[in-house]
């Protein structure tokens, strides 16, 4: 059956599309963060960025599914990914372009050379070899397609469907009813399958069929770009009101640039009875085939939109935040937030940046715990009794960072990724005891306080000294997950040491005030233990020191 065969050719086009973005990904997505970092320099600076990305994964709605991604867990701000949502419209027109190259004699070898790249064991080389097969199959499937509708083209039911919502000008001008007709067919069938590059694909393989025309193509390829949007739109349900008006700002911003578009559609120049906009298409083409005229007008289309309406960014973004208003107090930033898992590399970075506040949240207990005793202030008592609420956070947040990382484990990851995930749980682990020792040093400190004895000045003086160097050594340890150096491990080494080494000496000492009758028995069992908490907190913050150095280098 004809239209089986089409749609065979059109599953093997989607999949090789999938195939050949999964594989770029993969290849170069640890480069993804470093073109991160160039996102919070100005909207121009965005638009290169989020074309550079899109240009590279083939897929504006990933890159818009990212970007939600991003400003859920706070990397981003609604200006900062307008701008990158503008490039990713002119990054998506590199596959229609693609497509649109008559380079059939270099589907077979692709395939070949792709299947034989996919049994090499290296991440980087397997993805590359995905690549260039998704790459053949993609022509492969067009083939399939370009020559089947061809077939059908001389069906004349086929023929006089296609007629229905042809957009030729009629007496000078488009008929607005096709021309609204097409869109919305154009929306229609991005929606369902996901894809506007995958849209502009078919697209491109009726016009070469003969049996669409570039009035019509054009049309189509418009309601495509209003249909993509709904990607961002589905993504963005369970996150924040900031990443609402981020996929808002993608719908507005190809519902005006398509308003734009139409609007040229009744403008002529000349003598010429085509509008100004297929004109410029016509003279940019140069003799071009159809198909090539079609990728052209996708793009000419997305870079026209996006210069005329950067200046209008913060516009853009006022209007976003009217219709949908963000209170301070409501906001809230998931950080291990589900869509950043399609990047290993920024989600990592984000596991550590969530650990690090664990960590310094489970300092703060532990020091108001130390403080209980001798410096008990209004402010620490005020802190005391938040502690319970700072546990739950605690083995709250190392539940979320083991699934979340759980579910990384899951994802195709270069071996430096795949070796820092079990630090990563470690550390978490070690991180939530340092929490649970702040309930032991309370109770310790609440039984010495029964019994109605205080610690002697030296002991007091002792516990300060320990509590000072487990201090410091709570700093460097955040400190080595930010940015390893050697200097800094080696002083989180030789405070562990120190600390060690001190509780030993203290030990020693209150055995022979013990023996001297200046330290009474009752309290000593007590004061025994805090020394030994002191060396269980020093241990798991050396033991985070210790794995600091591979998962540094993924922050």
């Amino acid at each position: 059956m004809p239209i089986l065969t089409v749609f065979g050719g059109l599953a093997l086009f989607i999949y090789g599309m999938k195939l050949m973005s999964d594989g770029l990904h993969k290849a170069a997505g640890n480069r993804m963060r470093t073109i991160l970092h160039f996102f919070s320099s100005n909207r121009f600076v965005a638009i290169l960025s989020g074309t550079i990305v899109t240009a590279v994964i083939q897929s504006s709605s990933a890159t818009t599914v990212m970007v939600v991604g991003f400003i859920n867990a706070g990397l981003l701000n609604l200006q900062q990914s307008i701008g990158i949502i503008f490039g990713a419209n002119i990054g998506t027109t590199i596959t229609a372009q693609i497509i649109a190259f008559d380079i059939g004699w270099l589907i077979m070898p692709a395939i070949v050379l792709g299947v034989l790249l996919c049994f090499v064991t290296h991440p980087t080389w397997r993805g590359w070899g995905d690549t260039v097969l998704g790459f053949g199959l993609l022509f492969f499937g067009m083939s399939i397609m370009s020559t089947e509708l061809k077939n059908l083209a001389e069906n004349p039911d086929f023929i006089s469907f296609f007629q229905t919502f042809n957009c030729a000008p009629r007496d000078g001008s488009l008929p607005m009813g096709a021309v609204f007709g097409a869109i919305g067919i154009g929306i229609l069938v991005t929606m369902i399958i996901q894809s506007s590059s995958a849209c502009s694909g078919i697209v491109i393989a009726l016009g070469a069929s003969g049996l669409i025309d570039l009035y019509t193509a054009v049309a189509l390829i418009l309601g495509s770009n209003i249909g993509t949007t709904i990607t961002a739109q589905l993504a963005a349900i369970p996150a924040n009101r900031i990443a609402k008006q981020a996929a808002l700002s993608h719908t507005l911003f190809n519902v005006f640039g398509v308003m734009i578009c139409i609007g040229t559609f009744w403008i002529h120049l000349g003598d010429s009875e085509m509008p100004v906009f297929f004109q410029l298409v016509e003279r940019l083409s140069a003799s071009g085939s159809l198909p090539r005229k079609i990728a052209n007008a996708h793009t000419i289309f997305n870079v026209c939109t996006t210069l005329i309406l950067v200046p209008f960014v913060p516009l853009l973004a006022h209007i976003c935040e009217k219709i949908i208003p963000v209170h301070t107090a409501e906001l809230k930033y998931q950080y291990l937030e589900p869509h950043l898992l399609h990047t290993p590399s920024i989600a990592l970075s984000q596991t550590i940046s969530t650990l690090r506040r664990m960590l310094a949240n489970a300092w703060v207990m532990i020091d108001c715990a130390l403080n209980t005793y001798s410096n008990n202030t209004p402010e620490n008592q005020k802190l005391a009794s938040d502690l319970d609420a700072r546990e739950d956070e605690i083995d709250a947040l190392q539940i979320e960072i083991t699934d979340y990382l759980s579910r990384l484990m899951q994802r195709k990851l270069h071996p430096a990724q795949a070796d820092a995930i079990p630090l990563l749980i470690h550390c978490t682990n070690d991180t939530e005891r340092i929490g649970d020792h702040t309930a032991i040093i309370l109770d310790q400190f609440n039984q010495i306080k029964k019994t109605g004895v205080a610690l002697s000045e030296t002991a007091e003086r002792e516990l300060e000294e320990l509590h000072g160097l487990l201090a410091k050594q709570a700093e460097v340890a955040n400190t080595l997950l930010i940015k390893f150096s050697p200097e800094n491990y080696a002083k989180a080494r030789e405070l562990e040491d120190k600390i060690n080494s001190l509780t030993d000496s203290f030990e020693g000492n209150h055995l022979e005030r013990l023996k001297e009758g200046t330290c009474l028995p009752v309290i000593g069992v007590f004061y025994i233990q805090l020394l030994a908490e002191f060396q269980k907190i020093s241990r798991h913050l050396a033991n985070i020191a210790d794995r600091s150095q591979k998962i540094s280098a993924l922050a």
